[in-house]
């Protein structure tokens, strides 16, 4: 008897030993697990950063001519392909470049947008600059312009728009790309270069001057038209409060025009299918102006700039109404006391 209890004790204990062994053997395997899943980890990072140290080779033209750089142009190819292993706040950035006399520049571009993203469908574009920079700058995506920026960069941060634009239209399907960039105004603080998809377009002095004679060639213009094609997607991607810009311009002798649409209206339009619609000018500008939105017009009233926000009606008209058959819409300015001349404005 004595005999069988030692036997069974001795089996319980080999069972509890079994029991013990087979929990530390999984742990094991737990932590085993882990340890390959982090080693799959480091690796990819490792991968990450070579990939990035070999876009960190700064893009220029050389020492001096980067000063007239002021165009900056990035092509992303096989856009598709990165765009669907994104998730949104994922960022894509390009290769460091030189421009308008500052070294160190990136952008950094989220095809799904950031976490601050309200609309849906739109993409984030931010440019980094170096600390102490004091930029004015306008950003792009595919054929979207936003209006100018001017930011000071203090410390290691990015500014841009987290609700940028739609980013599905602005795709070239064709050949699986995107280009985006930045136009750089005034910096305080065509040759052409490419490397890794980024362009850089070097502006020559006489360019420079001749975009101040602009200013007096234009002085005698009265009346501007943007015509926006595809208003139907417009329409449709740019929800209340979304805004689209025209390419900067000049007439009756002021410099840096700028125009401002809402399809669907801001976010203070009250009606129900009215579009709003702004114009932009330096500060301290004084002018006599109509504005129109297809054949309806308003004003003409006088008005002084006096700060950067635009001038304009959130409740402009009807915008249905005012788009032709080929789904184009002509916006625009008429300037009073000026000969009678047009200038088109892409």
């Amino acid at each position: 008897a004595d005999g069988e209890a030692a036997a069974a004790a001795l089996q319980k204990k080999l069972e509890a030993l079994q029991e013990n062994f087979g929990q530390q053997e999984a742990k094991h395997d737990a932590e085993l697990g882990r340890c390959q899943n982090e080693l799959r980890e480091l690796q990819k990072l490792v991968t990450d950063l070579e990939a990035q140290t070999a876009k960190n080779s700064v893009v220029s033209f050389g020492s001096g001519a980067d000063l007239f750089t002021r165009r900056v142009e990035w092509t992303i190819s096989n856009f598709s392909e990165k765009a669907e292993s994104m998730g949104k706040g994922e960022s894509l950035w390009s290769p460091k470049f030189k421009a308008a006399g500052l070294d160190g520049l990136t952008l950094e571009f989220f095809p799904k947008g950031r976490e601050k993203t309200t609309f849906e469908g739109f993409c984030s574009l931010f440019l980094w600059c170096p600390s102490g920079t004091k930029v004015k700058y306008q950003m792009w995506v595919g054929s979207f312009l936003r209006a100018p920026d001017e930011d000071e960069y203090s410390g290691k941060i990015g500014h841009g728009h987290s609700n940028f634009c739609p980013l599905a239209q602005e795709v070239d399907r064709t050949a699986d790309t995107i280009t985006l960039g930045v136009d750089f105004l005034d910096v305080r603080h065509q040759s052409e270069t490419s490397a890794g998809g980024l362009r850089l377009f070097s502006t020559s002095l006489e360019s420079l001057i001749a975009r101040e004679v602009q200013v007096v060639q234009n002085r005698s213009v009265e009346r501007a038209v943007w015509k926006i094609p595809r208003m139907s997607e417009h329409m449709q991607q740019l929800p209340r409060g979304a805004s689209m810009w025209s390419q900067l311009f000049t007439a009756a002798g002021i410099r840096e025009i700028l125009l401002e649409f809402y399809p669907n209206g801001s976010t203070n339009t009250t009606k129900d299918g009215y579009c709003a619609f702004y114009i932009r000018c330096p500060e301290g500008v004084s002018m006599i102006v109509t504005l129109f939105v297809g054949s309806v017009r308003k004003g003409p009233i006088k008005t002084t700039f006096d700060s950067i926000s635009g001038k304009g009606l959130p409740d402009f008209c009807p915008v249905q109404a005012e788009i032709g058959a080929d789904d184009s819409l002509e916006v625009g300015i008429e300037l009073q006391n000026q000969p009678n001349t047009t200038l088109q404005v892409s």
